[in-house]
């Protein structure tokens, strides 16, 4: 087994740990023998010799090496003797090379694997402090303890809280601390296999690489087309527009991206952090999909290029010197693109120093070139006339002219120039390659902005100063000093060259125009390889993350081959920009990603405006050069523009970003990312609370809360269930778990979360609250007493009937009525459900959460689709084997492995006993509902339960018959009696049913006058009923057969026993007459709703002190026995409906 490691360095501060110890910042002294005590371990990996550990800590304050030598000692990996005493912990210096065993002395090199590899372990002064002062179990603020990415594995960690305050164990062994590393922790002798990428400053990694991505096929090849058709004033609006956007933007993403440390994905990574996963994903593959068709762009302007140097220059015709040239040199472009990313980044890198300095060299040619003035006749004939000020003025109004086609206008050209500012995330695409990317990416986006625009505005006003829009390229025309009439032409059949004609200004103007061309290359090249670069590596992230299907994305982000690169999305990527590419059209494709860019940059001010406004306690960001409003502004200017530029592809990119948006909404992924949406909700709920606390509650708004006492909620799905029938998108439902013995943290956290898990694996929308150490009456008036807060609490306590209420301890008997009681004193109503089967599946329910956390075996996964449902041969008549089918909520701990998630364990005798059941349903006629609950619902051994179990346990979750809901309103409770039932019907699988409602009437006479009454009361209400029962004989006297009955039931509570009956007979005197009401309400029940769906009566109140719990529970048993689902429920007196306005 392997050894714990101590970190090395200079000023190391080595943390040795290990459960509930930890060893922080030990000092030790070479120099200066250690007084040894009668306890002595050695330091090998075979542990402490099983010597006894003591209860504390001490530390050792010595001082560190005064000499060199001692300190060269250290240096040099010396082994250190361990002894532990009742005072402490000592280590003793030893020779290097050898290590200390029981009796012997061995080599190092016999017990090097199993050595502490790298023991150095730093030294600390401390005067004046004694040798075994007791040490603390804290350690001192360590990076480490704050890392939470699942990518960064350490050693070290903070003691919990539980190993601060219990006493640690007593015995110590290298070997616990060697249960931490694995085999590959450390190879050899303490050598680490480490391979470090290629990492970036922000100069190369985020300057260069933006100024590369900004400078490229606009500046070269649109540019002087755009000063022609707007005029250099609104060319610079355009410019200053784009600069505006992009500039707040990179300051947006400058914030924050220096609110913590940024992982790969760049532009992804920071925005679904922020906005969380679903508008981060989405956004995430419009990116991506940007950036291979901003590549694409790069390429086609790179084929454009090299055709015009080709014809410029040899007339070299491919095809047809149009769209399928440029076509074939695009296709093969596109393939040396995908080589180069292939190799790897460092390659594309140093392609792109390369092309960096060709490009200022050509920039430096142009400015040459514009000074020097044209050089031929044919240069001016082309439009080249050299710096003027009349063809400066000229040029500043606008001149739209139609081209391809299409008339041209201040939107159509800003949509083809923004293209040119896309590229200021490229930096920050790359954001896992750079040294530190939380400062490389701020300086090194906003400086390349700074500097692009600023030569964009220059190169504008160049080409409007020193060229004319329109020329023939004639030397007769010169001559004749017709060389700049283009009237009689509007379409341009007479001239062909000029700021309107010649894409290839930048290259007359220029000193040496083949330079110029070979700075449009490496422009174009450039920046495709970081659009190429980008793509891949967004995928990659996307797909880590899990956020998609598999199939969508996760497939295309997976690595392979002996680099170990992403070649699948190597190959997406080339296949995506090689289709864009195909178009061949330069103004299409930059009409096409405009919109994708924008809604990047949109999201991106966005995120920054949302969490600046919210202000999470987290948002800390070390760049403070921004501003919440502004980015506001510039999400919605970018929106704008989208629109503006064409409202067909904005729709497009907008319905693309909703389907990838609702992808993720579905499928509700395992991430949390502490998003600012996540802030926002807490802020909204914290204001909503905070606001209803001082608003008086009003009837109308009535909610039933219900605190349903469901243990577990997966071993009662019926009463959850039916809580969240009553509940759902409607009210606050907490299942309460009282546990009888006092829980640690770790387990109660471990209950809360089996617990959480079960309801959202079911959907069903609700809390858990575990209370222990406590009994079921004091945790419930725990539990309503401190659950929710405001006016968010709960206001009705849901019980189960306890069914074993007649064979159960008497103690448990008090504490379930006490309960009742309890509710009614806390002012909150009271109900009870009872199904004749019991609600405690317990014993014949498997634990849902192996298969939730996908821990149960694959034959068993199987089993599962499979169309017969093996069952055992056991009777499920009840749905708990002992008869104990009470709620009572209390979870019986004898050790912590109850809640521990085991997978279950397999016998090859789990065949025997069973028959099978077919049920009659074929594979393909199930839906995807009753296959979870199939999944969902099965025995202790894995297999499916019979379909009448089946039925019983998601009784609440059919669609209910053609059947009535049978009301009994005996009191005046507040309206909580018949509201219940009401709020059940209105459900669509209890839509069908109809509602009964019955009443008791003073006498005969009444009869008439009461049913006129209750009949203007309900409809008043607005309550849909079917019928109206009052009735009047509820007062008679019961038939001898239902005494005889309820005889039976309470005659085992009149024995003597050794503290008198339980039930005495004056007890049953005294309550003589409701006994009598509750019997006759008893055949009432068996005439009337024997065979309802559903029973909701008035809860008997067990007012008097002096009313004994069986006898409590005897009526309720009268009332509720062999009937179908069964609601006992008693409001608290307060009205909860209302006939007002």
């Amino acid at each position: 087994m392997d050894n714990r490691a101590f970190e090395e360095g200079n000023d190391m501060h080595g943390v040795l740990e290990h459960g509930d110890i930890v060893l922080a910042d030990v000092a030790l002294s070479a120099d200066k023998e250690i007084a040894k005590t009668d306890t002595e371990v050695s330091a090998q990996p075979i542990g402490y010799q099983d010597q006894v550990s003591p209860d504390t800590f001490h530390e050792l304050p010595n001082r560190p090496p005064d000499n060199q030598q001692d300190r060269k000692q250290l240096n040099a990996g010396s082994r250190f003797h361990v002894s532990t005493t009742s005072s402490g912990i000592e280590l003793e210096n030893l020779q290097p090379g050898w290590v200390e065993a029981e009796n012997s002395i061995v080599s190092e090199k016999e017990s090097q694997p199993d050595m502490i590899r790298k023991g150095i372990i730093a030294t600390t002064h401390s005067q004046g402090q004694e040798r075994n002062r007791k040490m603390s179990r804290d350690v001192i603020p360590s990076i480490e303890h704050y890392r939470s990415h699942p990518q960064v594995q350490t050693t070290v960690r903070r003691p919990t809280m539980h190993e601060l305050c219990n006493q640690i164990s007593e015995e110590v062994s290298l070997h616990e601390f060697d249960e931490t590393l694995t085999n590959d922790d450390v190879k050899g002798n303490g050598e680490e296999n480490v391979t470090e990428s290629v990492k970036f400053g922000w100069i190369e990694g985020v300057l260069i690489r933006n100024m590369m991505s900004i400078w490229g096929v606009m500046l070269f090849l649109r540019l002087s087309w755009v000063v022609a058709q707007a005029g250099i004033g609104e060319t610079l609006i355009i410019i200053a527009i784009s600069t505006f956007i992009t500039l707040v933007t990179a300051l947006s993403m400058s914030a924050i991206s220096t609110n913590g440390e940024i992982g790969g994905g760049g532009t992804y990574f920071v925005m679904s952090r922020v906005l969380g996963p679903e508008f981060g994903g989405s956004i995430g593959i419009i990116f991506a999909i940007a950036n291979a068709m901003d590549c694409s762009l790069n390429v086609v302007g790179f084929a454009q290029a090299v055709q015009d140097m080709m014809m410029e220059y040899g007339g070299v015709i491919l095809f047809d010197g149009a769209s399928n040239d440029i076509r074939v040199i695009g296709t093969i472009t596109m393939i040396f693109v995908c080589a180069i990313c292939g190799l790897g980044s460092q390659y594309e890198t140093k392609m792109k120093d390369i092309m960096f300095i060709i490009m200022l060299a050509s920039l430096a040619n142009f400015l040459a070139g514009s000074i020097m003035g044209p050089s031929s006749e044919l240069e001016e004939a082309r439009g080249f006339v050299g710096y003027s000020v009349h063809l400066l003025t000229e040029n500043w109004e606008p001149a739209y002219s139609v081209t391809s086609g299409q008339i041209q206008n201040f939107i159509s050209v800003f949509s083809v120039y923004f293209p040119a500012s896309i590229g200021i995330l490229a930096g920050a695409n790359v954001s896992g390659d750079l040294k530190d990317p939380n400062t490389a990416i701020p300086k090194g986006t906003i400086l390349a902005i700074i500097i692009c625009s600023i030569s964009y505005a220059g190169v504008a006003i160049i080409c409007a100063a020193t060229m004319a829009r329109q020329a023939t390229g004639n030397v007769m025309d010169l001559a004749n000093g017709t060389h700049l009439n283009c009237s009689s032409s509007v379409n341009g059949t007479d001239c062909r060259s000029g700021l309107y004609y010649d894409y290839q200004a930048m290259s007359l103007v220029s000193a040496f125009a083949p330079l110029n061309y070979v700075g449009c290359i490496a422009a174009t090249i450039s920046s495709a390889l970081s659009d190429f670069v980008s793509c891949p590596a967004l995928l990659e992230v996307i797909a880590a993350d899990k956020l998609y299907p598999y199939w969508m994305v996760g497939f295309w982000g997976k690595r392979s081959g002996t680099s170990n690169q992403p070649y699948r999305a190597f190959g997406f990527t080339f296949v995506l920009a090689l289709a864009f590419v195909l178009i061949a059209e330069l103004d299409m494709i930059a009409l096409l990603i405009s919109d994708f860019f924008l809604a990047t940059f949109a999201l991106m001010n966005f995120s920054t405006f949302h969490v600046s406004l919210v202000k999470p306690i987290g948002w800390r960001p070390t760049f403070k050069y921004y501003n919440t409003w502004l980015s506001l502004l510039t999400g919605i200017l970018s929106i704008i523009s989208m629109i503006l530029i064409s409202l067909p592809i904005a729709v497009i990119t907008i319905a693309i970003v909703l389907f990838f948006y609702m992808v993720v909404l579905y499928r509700k992924p395992e991430v949390n990312w502490g998003s600012s949406t996540q802030a926002q909700t807490y802020r909204a709920a914290l204001t909503s609370i905070q606001q209803l606390v001082h608003i008086e509650e009003h009837v109308k708004n009535y909610r039933p809360q219900i605190l349903v006492l469901t243990g577990l909620p997966n071993t009662r799905p019926a009463l959850v269930d039916f809580a969240y029938l009553i509940c759902k998108n409607n009210s606050l439902m907490i299942c309460g778990n009282i546990v009888e013995e006092k829980l640690k943290f770790e387990t109660r956290s471990k209950l809360q979360q089996k617990a959480y898990r079960y309801l959202r694996f079911t959907n069903i929308k609700g809390f858990c609250a575990v209370a222990d150490n406590s009994n079921l009456y004091t945790g419930v008036a725990a539990m309503l007493g401190l659950a929710g807060v405001g006016k968010v609490k709960p206001n009705i306590l849901l019980m189960g009937y306890k069914n074993n209420w007649s064979t159960c301890d008497r103690t448990a008997l008090d504490q379930y009525v006490l309960t009742i009681h309890t509710g009614f004193e806390m002012n909150v109503g009271v109900a009870i459900l009872r199904l004749q089967e019991g609600l405690d599946c317990s014993q014949i329910l498997a634990d849902i959460d192996d298969l939730i956390l996908n821990k149960f075996p694959k034959d068993k996964k199987q089993n599962y689709q499979s169309n017969e449902w093996s069952v055992t041969s056991n009777s499920f008549g009840n749905f708990s084997t002992d008869g104990d089918t009470t709620v009572t909520s209390v979870t019986m701990l004898n050790d912590e492995s109850k809640v521990e998630e085991t997978e279950e364990s397999e016998s090859p005798n789990d065949n025997e006993g069973r028959r099978t059941v077919v049920l009659g349903v074929t594979k393909s006629k199930k839906s995807k509902r009753s296959k979870k609950l199939a999944i969902t619902y099965r025995d202790p051994e894995g297999n499916q339960l019979p379909k009448s179990v089946m039925n019983k346990i998601i009784v609440f979750q059919k669609k209910q018959k053609k059947d009535t809901i049978d009301i009994w309103w005996l009191s005046d409770d507040g309206g909580l009696t018949l509201l219940l039932p009401v709020i059940i019907n209105s459900r669509s699988n209890w839509s069908e049913t109809k509602l009964r409602i019955f009443c008791t009437a003073s006498g005969v006479h009444e009869l008439e006058k009461e049913q006129k009454g209750m009949a203007v009361l309900l409809s008043k209400f607005r309550i849909d009923y079917s019928d109206l029962v009052i009735i009047s004989d509820v007062d008679e006297a019961p038939k001898k057969k239902t005494k005889k009955w309820f005889d039976d039931v309470i005659r085992p509570f009149l024995q003597p026993e050794p503290n008198g009956p339980q039930i005495t007979e004056q007890q049953l005197e005294m309550f003589q007459y409701k006994t009598n009401r509750h019997l006759k309400l008893r055949e009432l029940l068996l005439d009337h709703s024997s065979d309802s769906n559903l029973v909701v009566m008035t809860l008997p109140m067990p007012r008097s002190q002096s009313l004994c719990a069986p006898l409590y529970m005897a009526w309720l048993e009268a009332l509720t026995a062999n009937m179908p689902p069964f609601m006992l429920v008693r409001g608290n007196q307060t009205s909860v409906l209302t006939f007002y306005v």
